[in-house]
């Protein structure tokens, strides 16, 4: 079943190589702030494991902001702080954000400069996608296109379910793909007979939240499965949305629950960051990495 495997290693150490070596040259190297407030645990990690690996790729800074607690005037001073700083490429918010700021999650997005968005959450992103405008991408949907991409996987007039309508992952994937001439469904919690709708899709994106939820029945011979779900299994394994066992054997390409989409979300993170400096000469590296990964795993 291995070759049924979509990992992410060869692909992101094409795309990090290529990186790498278009800002070996470059006068200035991107700096980004990543805020994260409260004791989300899980979030905090996050945050350290993007800083390292960012760096350690491609050299790009990333500083790491952390607030215990703030309240919504002083972050939204700061963040227009930020705004106004030359040295300063790109902001990050960390989500979710506490119970006490969730309802401002809209207001503190839509402060961040449309130039600095290099999480494409901003209203502005998400209007420049959908008028198919270059624009910064939202990073999860844009690591699962490119991974798509890079092995191959035929997007033109496909059947995609997306089980997600976050503004993270499958608001801006649905519109991406689009882009790409897919024809994508998006599927939700208050979406009826579930498994009737992805099973008559030629790839599925499991980002629901719950756990081994999306088993074979909810997917058809042949499929392509995205799993972006990471949960802490029994005896600690980590597992997916995917019951990963059970639906491998009838997909063509699966996602497993690490190695995949994560490090992709992380890699585009830094491609965004390079693009706030340099603008569309990214998107042709990222182009070519594409082009690149493809021909290494058809070996």
């Amino acid at each position: 079943m291995e070759d049924k495997k979509m990992s992410s290693s060869v692909v992101t150490k094409v795309l990090y190589k290529n990186l790498r070596e278009f800002l070996s040259d470059k006068k200035r190297i991107p700096n980004i702030i990543d805020i994260s407030i409260g004791n989300d645990f899980g979030g905090q990690m996050y945050a350290k494991m993007k800083k390292e690996k960012i760096y350690a790729e491609t050299g790009i800074s990333v500083q790491s902001i952390h607030f215990d607690s703030v309240h919504i005037a002083s972050l939204i001073d700061y963040i227009e702080r930020l705004n106004e700083d030359h040295t300063i490429d790109g902001i990050m918010i960390q989500l979710p954000l506490p119970k006490e700021l969730q309802k401002y999650e809209s207001v503190i997005l839509n402060l961040i400069n449309p130039m600095k968005d290099i999480d494409g959450l901003t209203n502005v992103s998400a209007g420049m996608l959908a008028a198919n405008e270059n624009s910064f991408k939202a990073c999860t949907a844009l690591g699962i296109e490119t991974l798509l991409k890079s092995y191959d996987v035929n997007l033109d007039g496909s059947l995609v379910g997306i089980i997600n309508r976050s503004s993270v992952v499958g608001k801006p994937l649905a519109q991406i793909l689009l882009n790409d001439n897919a024809t994508p469904i998006i599927c939700h919690s208050h979406t009826k007979d579930l498994a009737n709708i992805t099973s008559q899709c030629d790839i599925v994106v499991a980002a629901l939240n719950k756990q081994e939820f999306i088993t074979a029945d909810y997917i058809k011979d042949g499929a392509v499965v995205v799993d972006v779900g990471v949960h802490s299994g029994e005896s600690g394994k980590i597992v997916g949305d995917v019951l990963y066992d059970d639906v491998v054997e009838k997909a063509s390409l699966i996602t497993p629950p690490v190695g995949a989409v994560g490090p992709m979300t992380t890699c585009m993170l830094a491609y965004n960051a390079a693009k706030s400096c340099y603008g569309v000469d990214v998107d042709r590296v990222l182009i070519s990495s594409i082009k690149e990964s493809k021909k290494l795993i058809k070996k």
